[in-house]
């Protein structure tokens, strides 16, 4: 993250901005793919406060369910005009300064909130965590994916779902999905689970499922969110769940 405090540069990302508000209107997979595409590629502005001897600090809200969330800012405008103070300062920050800042263990951050209010868009730690790996796979840096229903599930992944949750009683529903490259050459499974746990038992929960399953992905890669994440919630809607605790 850059050590210059943000002054005098101007940020628009007019487009990821229109994205955003469109996408809080009509939730649907494609719009929330649009922007995540371009929040991949996109700077943003980290609102801080400076002490005394240089040192600075970030800004985090909380949500009723005691979840931490870092602060980001898409544009300047925005910026500005949500930062109550006659001088705020921030920093300038790419989409892996954000991730690098969510996933830092010792901050204890669930995610990052970009603009928050109106048009706010939550990228939480597991997303994050998830599609690290797929930054770079272009001279952009770019994520270009679609969201589907698979013609196939691999064989034994329903039964040992069924068999993880059978004695996990705090899950719910499991939802998967596949993600696609435009090119069709690069697939991932998306599987949200909606569940009974927060902070770090929520996250322990998550990464035992996602190490039981594995396994029986056939070598794919997985993500595995909460269904609460606005990544998950368009990526499951309309969809039947996989799994659903009766």
């Amino acid at each position: 993250m850059t050590e210059d405090i943000f002054i005098h540069e101007q940020i628009e990302n007019e487009e990821l901005l229109k994205l955003m508000h469109q996408m809080r209107q009509e939730r649907s997979q494609e719009k929330m793919l649009e922007v995540l595409r371009l929040a991949a590629v996109s700077s943003f502005i980290v609102p801080v406060d400076v002490s005394s001897d240089g040192r600075y600090g970030f800004h985090a809200v909380s949500d009723g369910k005691g979840r931490k969330f870092a602060v980001a800012y898409s544009d300047t405008g925005s910026f500005v005009t949500s930062e109550k103070s006659e001088d705020p300062k921030g920093v300038k920050a790419s989409f892996e300064d954000l991730m690098e800042l969510v996933l830092q263990d010792t901050l204890g951050l669930d995610g990052v909130i970009i603009n928050p209010g109106a048009s706010e868009v939550i990228f939480g730690k597991e997303l994050m965590n998830s599609i690290k790996g797929q930054m770079g796979g272009d001279d952009t840096g770019a994520l270009d994916m679609r969201v589907g229903t698979p013609s196939e599930y691999p064989p034994k992944l329903k039964e040992m779902i069924d068999s993880f949750c059978r004695d996990e009683k705090r899950i719910f529903k499991v939802y998967v999905r596949l993600l696609t490259t435009e090119d069709g050459k690069t697939m991932k499974w998306l599987i949200g689970v909606e569940c009974q746990a927060e902070g770090e038992e929520r996250t322990y929960l998550l990464d035992t499922f996602k190490r039981y399953i594995t396994p029986y992905l056939q070598g794919a890669d997985v993500i595995v969110a909460g269904t609460d994440q606005e990544f998950v919630i368009q990526a499951i809607k309309n969809a039947e769940p996989f799994y659903e605790r009766t």
